[in-house]
C-alpha cells in the first residue's frame, strides 16, 4: 500500500516547465492523494475540509475540483489506488501447493507487508474511507470480497476449495476486522504473528468436503417495516404532558439516526440534517442530546443491548451443549426482525466516525469474549477470538447490504460449524450445526415441554403439588413418559424448572423494557414493572407456583428469588446515575419490592385474577419508584405514563 505516501509527493519544477498538461495533472493528483491519506490520518474524514487538502498538496482549490471531482470523490479515487497498488504483488504469488496452513500464512504475510509499507494509507482503505457513508462502506466490501478470493485461491487443491465457504468468508472478515483494531490503536508490530496466527486458525477447518453457504432466496420477503419515523405530534398548544413531549422527540431522533446513517454515513451528516430528518427543532434536540455523537450512542446501545439480550435469553433456556447454537440462532432471529437495527450495528456504526469507537469497542468487547468461551478447549492464540467475532459480523453485514436481511436465520448452521470447528474438529462441529437444525424434532420437544409445564401448573394449582401427578398430566396430554422423564426428574423437578424458566423469563423481558427507555431511569424502571407485569398476566399457571403455599414450592421460588434479584441488577447495571437514585441499598430496596409485588399476586391467585394484575400498575408504580427516585419523580411518571394510555 506504498502508492500513497503519507504527505504531498513530487514538487513540480518552478515557471515554465517542459512537462505537458497530462504529466502536471498526475503529479498534483499525487500530492492530492498523499494529502488525503495524511490529513485523514491525523484528523480523521469529517474534520477534514478542502481547504486543508487543497492547502497540504500545495494546489489550488479549483485545481483540486477539477482533478477529483471535490473531497468525497478524491477520497474514494485515493483508496482505489492503494487497493490496487497493494492486491498487484499479493496476485503475482505463486500458489503454494500441499499444506493448507502454509499456504494461508503466505497470502497473510503478504497483506500484513501492504499495510506494513505505508500504515497511514492502510489506515485510510480499512479504517476511514466507511466514514464517507455509503460509497465508503461498499470500498470496505469489495475488500472483503478481495480477501476472500485470495483466501479461497490459498486453499484452493485441483480446482477444489478446501475450506467451507462460511470459514472462508469469516476468515476474511476476521482479517480485516484485525487490521482494523491494530491500525486504530497505532500497534502494528503485533501483525506478523497475528497473521501465523490467523494461518493456524483457518487450518483447523481443513476438509474435503466443504459447504457452500445458502444461495440467496428470493421467495423470503422482508419483514413490513415499521414507518420510518415515529407519528409527529400534532403542532400548536396539545395539552400533553412535557414529560411524553420530551420521550416522544427523544425516539424520533434515535430513529433519525438510524435514517440518516443508511442513507449518507452518520460522521458526514450534519447535525442540522439530523434535526431535519427527525422533524424537530435544534432546542427540541439539544433539550434531549447534546450532540449527535451522544444521540448515536444511545441508537447504538440500545440496538446492541436488545441483540445480546435475545442471545443471553436463548442460551440460558437452553441445555448446556446446545447454548451455543441457542445464542447463534436467537440473534440472527434478532436482526432478521429487526433490519435497521441490524444494519446500524453492522453496517452504518464505522460510518459514526472517531467518537464513536467507545461504544463499538464495548459491543466489540463483549461479543468477543462470548466467542472466547466456544474457543476456551481450542489451542489457538488469543488474536482468533476478536479476528472469529468481526469476521461473523462482517459476514452478516454483508447479506445484510445485499438486501438478504430476512434470510440471515439461514446461517445458523454455517455459523455454529466455524465456532465449534476449532475447538472440536470439523466432523463433530458439522453433527453438532445438524443436530441444532433439526428443527421438526426441536420444535416438537420443546413443545412437549412447554404443554407439560403449563398443564402441569394449571393441576398444581388446582388440586396442589402433593396431590399432582406428573404421569398423569403427560397422559392427558399425550406425551410419551419417556419424553417427561428425559424433561423431569421428579414432580419437584418440573415445578422447579418451571419457575426458573419463568422467573428468568421474567427478568429478561423487564431488563429490555429498562434498557429500552434508560436514558430516563424513573420512566425505565416504570417500563420494566409494566413489562413484567404482562408477563404474569400472560402465565398465571406458572406464576401461581411463585406464590403457593406448598412448602416445597415456598423453599424453590426463595432459593431462586435472590439469584434473580442480582441478575436484574446486573443486566441493567449502570444505567442508573447514582445521583439520581435515592436507595442506599439498591439490592435490599428491589427485594423489598419484589416482596410487595408477590404479595399482590399472591392476592389475584387467590381471588383467580392474575390476568387482571396489569391493572394495578398505576399503584405498583408509585410503591416502586418512590424509594427509588423520590415521591416527585414517581408522580411524573404516572402523570406520563397514565397520558400516553390516554393518547393510545
Amino acid at each position: 500500500m506504498a502508492s500513497a505516501p503519507p504527505g504531498p509527493s513530487r514538487h513540480l519544477p518552478r515557471g515554465r516547465s517542459a512537462l505537458d498538461a497530462d504529466a502536471v495533472a498526475t503529479v498534483r493528483r499525487e500530492r492530492l492523494r498523499g494529502a488525503v491519506v495524511a490529513l485523514l490520518h491525523e484528523q480523521g474524514y469529517g474534520a477534514t475540509t478542502v481547504h486543508d487538502i487543497a492547502t497540504r498538496a500545495e494546489v489550488s482549490t479549483r485545481d483540486l475540483y477539477e482533478l477529483s471531482g471535490g473531497k468525497q470523490q478524491l477520497v474514494l479515487d485515493t483508496c482505489d489506488a492503494i487497493v490496487a497498488d497493494a492486491c498487484a504483488p499479493l496476485r503475482a504469488r505463486p500458489t503454494l501447493d500441499g499444506d493448507l496452513r502454509a499456504g494461508l500464512a503466505a497470502v497473510l504475510d503478504g497483506i500484513v507487508d501492504a499495510v506494513l509499507s505505508s500504515p497511514p494509507a492502510a489506515r485510510l482503505a480499512v479504517v476511514d474511507v466507511v466514514a464517507l457513508g455509503p460509497p465508503g462502506v461498499q470500498r470496505r466490501r469489495a475488500l472483503i470480497t478481495g480477501l476472500h478470493e485470495l483466501l479461497r485461491e490459498a486453499v484452493t487443491r485441483e480446482g477444489k476449495a478446501m475450506m467451507p465457504e462460511a470459514a472462508l468468508a469469516v476468515m476474511a472478515g476476521g482479517t480485516l476486522a484485525l487490521l482494523d483494531r491494530h491500525l486504530r490503536s497505532g500497534q502494528l508490530r503485533p501483525l506478523r504473528k497475528a497473521a501465523v496466527d490467523l494461518a493456524a486458525w483457518g487450518a483447523t477447518y481443513e476438509t474435503a468436503r466443504p459447504r457452500p453457504l445458502p444461495t440467496r432466496d428470493t421467495s423470503i420477503a422482508p419483514p413490513a417495516a415499521p414507518p420510518i419515523l415515529t407519528e409527529a405530534l400534532p403542532s400548536g398548544r396539545h395539552g400533553l404532558p412535557a414529560g411524553l413531549v420530551r420521550d416522544h422527540q427523544r425516539d424520533r431522533i434515535l430513529e433519525a439516526v438510524l435514517l440518516v446513517s443508511a442513507e449518507h454515513g452518520f460522521e458526514a451528516t450534519p447535525v442540522k440534517e439530523l434535526i431535519a430528518a427527525a422533524g424537530l427543532t435544534s432546542k427540541a434536540f439539544y433539550a434531549s442530546f447534546s450532540s449527535k455523537e451522544e444521540a448515536w450512542t444511545v441508537a447504538f446501545e440500545q440496538a446492541f443491548s436488545q441483540l445480546y439480550l435475545a442471545g443471553w435469553r436463548a442460551a440460558r433456556a437452553a441445555e448446556q451443549p446446545d447454548q451455543i447454537a441457542a445464542a447463534i440462532g436467537a440473534c440472527l432471529d434478532y436482526l432478521a426482525s429487526e433490519p435497521r437495527r441490524a444494519r446500524l450495528l453492522l453496517v452504518d456504526a464505522a460510518t459514526a466516525g472517531r467518537a464513536a469507537l467507545p461504544a463499538i469497542d464495548e459491543a466489540r468487547e463483549t461479543g468477543t469474549r462470548l466467542v472466547a468461551r466456544a474457543l476456551a478447549d481450542a489451542e489457538l492464540s488469543k488474536a482468533v477470538a476478536p479476528a472469529m467475532t468481526g469476521g461473523i459480523a462482517e459476514l452478516a453485514a454483508g447479506w445484510i447490504l445485499e438486501g438478504r436481511a430476512a434470510q440471515l436465520p439461514e446461517l445458523r448452521g454455517p455459523l455454529i460449524e466455524v465456532v465449534l470447528t476449532p475447538s472440536l474438529g470439523v466432523a463433530a462441529a458439522v453433527r453438532a450445526a445438524e443436530e441444532a437444525l433439526r428443527d421438526d424434532t426441536d420444535d416438537k420437544r420443546h413443545d412437549d415441554r412447554r404443554r407439560l409445564i403449563d398443564a402441569f401448573a394449571e393441576a398444581v394449582a388446582r388440586d396442589g403439588l402433593t396431590a399432582t401427578r406428573l404421569s398423569d398430566v403427560a397422559q392427558a396430554e399425550g406425551i410419551e413418559l419417556d419424553v417427561v422423564n428425559a424433561l423431569f426428574a421428579d414432580e419437584l423437578d418440573c415445578a422447579t424448572k418451571a419457575l426458573d424458566g419463568w422467573a428468568s423469563q421474567l427478568v429478561i423481558i423487564a431488563a429490555g423494557a429498562f434498557l429500552a427507555a434508560a436514558g430516563d431511569p424513573p420512566l425505565a424502571a416504570h417500563r420494566a414493572l409494566e413489562a413484567a407485569l404482562g408477563h404474569i398476566a400472560r402465565t398465571p399457571a406458572v406464576a401461581a407456583l411463585a406464590v403457593s403455599d406448598d412448602p416445597r414450592l415456598a423453599t424453590a421460588a426463595t432459593a431462586l428469588r435472590e439469584r434473580h434479584i442480582a441478575l436484574f441488577l446486573q443486566l441493567v447495571a449502570g444505567q442508573v446515575p447514582p445521583a439520581q437514585q435515592q436507595a442506599p441499598q439498591p439490592l435490599v430496596a428491589l427485594g423489598l419490592l419484589l416482596d410487595g409485588l408477590l404479595a399482590t399476586l399472591r392476592r389475584f391467585a387467590q381471588q383467580d385474577r392474575i390476568p387482571e394484575l396489569p391493572r394495578e400498575l398505576p399503584g405498583l408504580s408509585l410503591q416502586a419508584l418512590t424509594p427509588f427516585f423520590g415521591a416527585d419523580e414517581a408522580r411524573r411518571v404516572a402523570e406520563q405514563s397514565a397520558a400516553a394510555s390516554l393518547a393510545r
